[in-house]
């Protein structure tokens, strides 16, 4: 062997460096081009949500504004939401005077289940209590309700492995449906006043292209809370002029009743009704007499 030459484990070991180099190199590339791609396709999200929130929710709270049926607007804040959020299902609950919250409209668009709203079947859940009914305590067990109190959006990626929050009631609808809650993402519904008047739950992100549930995106609760106070508006301004309503219906059904005491008064009054009355008297008194005959 030429003394001059490389050796044969130099060779192999500058061959092996090379390998690994290259090798290097293109794990390198290759995790540039995924990041890229990652990079791009949320790129591509936010521009989505960016339109979606232009060409939609300005219209969609214009639309709100108008809504005069209680059902109708329930039924578009909860599904406008939802289609922003690409949410599987969704509840949206109201504060009561109870303090409780009240489900308002509950939708799943998997299992099919719309409930409230348009759909004309009632939303057969009981209310979750705000605070604890024994010992007044805050009720911060129950994610909704712990949104309400905080009254700040919350967000859970996986319910089977959260801490902090109750889901013994979702899991057991879980097991019912044959169905896995996954993701939850609470927004509370402010008034002009800051005072929670609802709370928009929803349920199981959706990756657009395969349906796949993912963990809500953090950047998607600044537009559902644009959504929350447009609805919150909405909200507020249909319950004020219900109570109005109300309130002008109760005060009408008042003065009919003393238009009708007037004009009974202002019969009764009269001669006319007078002698009625005693002639009648003077018939019951014969009636009477030929009875005991």
């Amino acid at each position: 062997m030429d003394p001059s030459s490389p050796a044969p484990g130099a060779f192999y070991w500058a061959y092996a460096l090379c390998a690994s180099v290259v090798g290097a190199g293109g794990l390198y590339l290759g995790l540039q081009t995924r990041a890229k791609r990652l990079l791009f396709h949320q790129l591509e999200r936010e521009k989505r949500r960016s339109d979606h929130l232009a060409n939609f929710v300005i219209p969609i709270g214009i639309s709100l504004a108008g809504e005069t049926n209680f059902d109708s607007l329930l039924e578009k804040i909860l599904i406008e939401a939802k289609s922003l959020a690409d949410a599987d299902g969704g509840t949206l609950y109201l504060v009561t005077p109870e303090k409780t919250l009240r489900f308002g409209m509950v939708i799943n668009d998997s299992l099919k289940i719309a409930m409230g709203g348009t759909s004309g079947r009632p939303v057969s859940l009981s209310p979750l209590n705000l605070y604890d009914p024994a010992t007044g305590e805050p009720n911060r067990k129950n994610i909704a309700t712990s949104c309400a109190l905080g009254e700040k959006p919350l967000s859970v990626p996986d319910t089977y492995d959260a801490h902090g929050f109750d889901f013994s009631g979702a899991r057991a609808f879980d097991q019912k449906m044959n169905y896995r809650t996954i993701s939850v993402l609470c927004v509370p519904l402010k008034d002009s006043d800051e005072h929670v008047i609802g709370v928009l739950q929803l349920i199981n992100a959706q990756e657009a292209e395969t349906k796949r549930v993912i963990p809500f995106d953090e950047h998607l609760v600044q537009s559902i809370g644009l959504l929350g106070l447009l609805a919150a508006a909405a909200l507020k301004s249909y319950l004020r002029v219900k109570k109005l309503t109300e309130e002008l219906e109760f005060l009408r059904i008042q003065i009919d009743e003393a238009k009708k005491e007037r004009q009974v008064a202002e019969i009764t009054g009269t001669d006319y009704f007078r002698n009625l009355q005693a002639r009648a008297r003077e018939m019951r008194s014969k009636v009477k007499a030929s009875d005991k005959l």
